[in-house]
């Protein structure tokens, strides 16, 4: 689906991708939304992703390559370092990966990879080995930043060699791409700007769409997260169903995500509140998801703190309202017709329309839903914005 204005200069040279996260085998929802973009972007060029990961134990220190269509997925592990003493760890977790990354720079040369640009997706740790590649391949170079650091409720923007590399990635950047108002003003705070324009997060909608199951009777409730409880605020999303509980609502919620630790300390948290009838699923693939998606009434997302979260837009996809706090990018596309907003952590104000929505007394319009996501974040609509970019870049 090569776009009309593609300049014949660009065809058999590819957008090379930098991510600092991207899914593997061993963590196969890290990132997921950088692999998005990537296919998104690859619906209009080539695009050739390179991450290089450590591994617990013995890694086999073997390039591995996944192809589809036009996006070529190049990934390299590594063994973790088993060195203890702090700076002599830090060390040796530089090193390896600045290694890593030279090894999979002469992949790219040894198979005659021809690159355009260089996008980075999110600057740390790939502004590391930002350099290493540009002085080889001298093109300019772009950002998509997802990280929540540089908001100060997340507070994680600090240290001396993660800002300075930060800074190095603004340096000379052709194009922020940013996922929300709230963190461009954060990034304008913090001196780092550029050419800055906001980009959704891309959603698969040959998966994620209407396509509506038998609903139970009980309203079910569905969360999707890591379960990291200082980003998700499970707490708070407890407290509120146990208020609903207490009124003898009927109800049930579905939790997906997380890993066996962080599953167990929220099923803790859950008894300490002592709210009952929740189910947790654990990973599950995107297609599992979407029959979620469309089997549940409403997706919660009760934040302290987000970017653009991809479960929300997937859900839209689905035609599923989002009950969410007021933070990130939501509050510029949830409307009244696709969802309730509401302040960060105000138990009460949230399991108010969530009784609401339970008895009845809130409509929302699924095809609307849906036909936004179709619009703005789809991979036609994401790659078209990123390939008008870079096609005269």
């Amino acid at each position: 689906m090569l776009n009309d204005r593609l300049d014949p200069m660009h065809l058999n040279k590819s957008v090379l991708f930098l991510p600092s996260w991207y899914p593997t085998q061993q963590e196969p929802t890290h990132g997921i939304f950088i692999q998005n973009h990537a296919k998104a972007l690859a619906r209009f060029t080539k695009v050739v992703v390179v991450y290089a990961y450590s591994v617990k134990g013995t890694a086999v220190n073997e390039i591995t390559i996944n192809e589809d269509g036009n996006l070529t997925e190049v990934r390299f592990a590594y063994p973790k370092t088993t060195i203890t003493i702090p700076f002599a760890k830090h060390y040796s977790q530089f090193t390896n990966y600045v290694n890593a990354y030279k090894k999979l720079l002469q992949y790219l040369i040894d198979h005659n990879i021809s690159v355009s640009a260089i996008q980075v997706n999110v600057a740390f740790p790939a502004a590391m080995i930002l350099e290493l590649f540009k002085d080889h391949f001298k093109v300019k170079h772009t950002l998509v930043e997802h990280w929540s650091g540089y908001l100060h409720e997340d507070g994680n923007y600090k240290g001396a060699i993660l800002k300075r590399y930060i800074k190095y990635c603004f340096k000379n950047v052709s194009k922020v791409w940013y996922v929300s108002e709230r963190q461009k003003q954060a990034l304008i705070e913090r001196d780092l700007k550029g050419e800055f324009e906001l980009l959704y997060n891309a959603v698969d909608t040959s998966v994620f769409k209407i396509d509506r199951k038998e609903r139970k009777k009980k309203t079910t409730f569905l969360h999707v997260s890591s379960l990291v409880e200082r980003e998700k605020n499970l707490k708070g999303t407890f407290e509120a169903l146990k208020l609903l509980q207490d009124k003898a609502l009927e109800f049930e919620l579905i939790v997906i995500g997380g890993n066996a630790e962080s599953i167990a300390e929220t099923k803790m948290l859950q008894e300490t509140i002592g709210v009952q009838h929740i189910t947790y699923l654990g990973y599950q693939t995107k297609e599992n998801i979407s029959s979620f998606m469309n089997l549940c009434d409403a997706l919660l997302l009760f934040s302290n703190f987000e970017g653009m979260p991809v479960v929300a837009l997937e859900a839209l996809a689905c035609g599923l309202p989002i009950f969410a706090s007021q933070v990130g990018q939501l509050p510029h596309f949830i409307t009244d017709e696709f969802g309730k907003l509401s302040p960060v952590n105000d138990v009460q104000h949230f399991a108010g329309h969530l009784e609401n929505f339970i008895n009845k007394r809130y409509s929302f319009n699924s095809e609307k839903m849906s036909q936004f996501i179709s619009e703005h974040a789809s991979f036609d609509a994401v790659g078209k914005q990123m390939w008008d970019f870079y096609s005269v870049l």
